[in-house]
């Protein structure tokens, strides 16, 4: 819909409610004059009777010139009646008629949605500038303000077109670049199951799946992978988010497997080729180190009491409903991946929750693998350990002791942007 219909819409729906205001006072107008114009008539009658009668000597001249004047009086006190019922009438109609439009109007600037209405159409009236800088290659140019017009501008068209796969892909892949990973996700899986076996759409996925952070979605990234691979056993992009993938699971022989496959392929001083030789002698260390039988020492359980508390000036910015993330991540290493995870919904602060090997999210990867370690505690209106904008979120380092479960307090005291 057009401005231009917007406002002629809107007119007529004013000029209609004024009518409806008005046509009740309207009504009784016309009614007040056929009722004078009634009167009138029966005078001037009454008055050629008079006349007729005085000339037949029925009545004196003495009486008919008395009766006359009363009949004139009669007409003129009624037409003045009705002259200030009719002005009387006016005021409060007219009063009534601007307080109901001013309301209207203070009611519709409140509750009106002109300003997302006004975003939408300027993101459609971008589109064809963004797509001609895409269709050139020059993504590069865009900035965050571009990406969500752009986004917001596909979600219009599949308004229109629900069914188109690729649109839902481009979504997706959007919402990636922003940081939304849930709604990428989210996106990304209408895409397939209008389109399951598209290529780019599963390469996609598995992608979205990754930025997680949550090992239940690189599992299912992995096995999204399994598949590609199984399908391309060549393809060495696929084979390197493989490597990647496996090696935040813990998965030694898979990351062992596809970094082979991948190491004599990218420069010496590439920095994932760097992260991976890493992670896999990690790994591969952990292997040999696990104590075998009655070598298992189970009280050397490392662990963290942490209280959570947010900062008065937070305090007015959580959620209604919401949950409360704590976890703990390998702070002398790029990894990613959780040691230990608690998800609980909003209480009253502060909370005390405690971290141990028995919270942790893959059975290989734990708190007892970290010597030091990154404690976050994190506010979100979803469950997702993955951060998202507006989130409240606190943090500290702490060393992670053998045998021993320390004790911190982290306050929440920072908005992510």
């Amino acid at each position: 819909m057009s401005w231009t219909s917007f406002y002629l819409i809107v007119a007529g729906l004013l000029a209609f409610t004024m009518l409806l205001v008005c046509w009740p006072w309207l009504r009784r107008r016309n009614s007040m004059v056929q009722d004078s114009l009634t009167n009138v008539q029966i005078v001037k009658q009454r008055l050629e009777e008079l006349e007729r009668e005085a000339s037949e000597g029925v009545i004196s001249e003495h009486d008919r010139r008395q009766a006359s004047d009363e009949l004139k009086l009669a007409l003129v006190d009624e037409t003045s009646l009705q002259k200030e019922g009719s002005r009387t009438g006016v005021l409060p109609l007219s009063v009534g008629a601007i307080a109901a439009l001013l309301v209207g109007i203070i009611v519709y600037f409140n509750v009106n949605q002109l300003d997302k209405v006004a975003r939408v159409q300027h993101a459609i009236d971008a589109l064809p500038r963004l797509s001609e800088q895409l269709a050139a290659g020059k993504s590069e140019q865009f900035n965050t303000e571009d990406v969500r017009d752009l986004a917001l501008a596909i979600r219009q068209r599949l308004r229109g077109s629900p069914e188109d796969a690729r649109g839902w892909m481009f979504l997706g892949r959007l919402w990636m670049s922003l940081g939304q990973d849930v709604q990428a996700i989210e996106a990304i899986e209408r895409a397939l199951a209008i389109d399951p076996q598209s290529t780019a759409t599963r390469i996609s996925y598995a992608q979205a799946l990754m930025v997680t952070g949550e090992a239940a979605k690189f599992q299912r990234a992995q096995e999204v992978l399994q598949g590609l691979l199984s399908e391309n056993p060549e393809n060495d992009n696929l084979a390197l988010m493989m490597a990647v993938v496996s090696a935040q699971l813990g998965d030694a022989d898979t990351t062992r497997q596809y970094y082979e496959q991948i190491k004599n392929k990218l420069p010496e001083n590439n920095d994932m080729l760097t992260q991976l030789a890493g992670r896999l002698a990690e790994l591969e260390n952990q292997i040999q180190d696990v104590p075998q039988g009655s070598e298992l020492d189970t009280t050397a359980t490392p662990g963290f009491t942490i209280e959570v508390s947010i900062a008065e000036e937070l305090k007015s910015k959580l959620p209604e409903q919401g949950f409360l993330i704590v976890f703990a991540q390998d702070a002398n290493s790029d990894n990613r991946m959780p040691a230990a995870v608690v998800k609980m919904p909003l209480q009253n602060f502060p909370v005390k929750v405690t971290l141990t090997t028995d919270n942790a999210m893959l059975p290989s990867y734990s708190l007892a693998q970290l010597e030091q370690a990154r404690l976050v505690a994190r506010i979100s209106t979803d469950a997702d350990v993955a951060p998202s904008p507006g989130d409240l979120e606190g943090e500290l380092n702490a060393k992670v002791v053998a045998g021993q479960t320390s004790s911190h307090t982290i306050i929440i005291s920072k908005e992510r942007k």
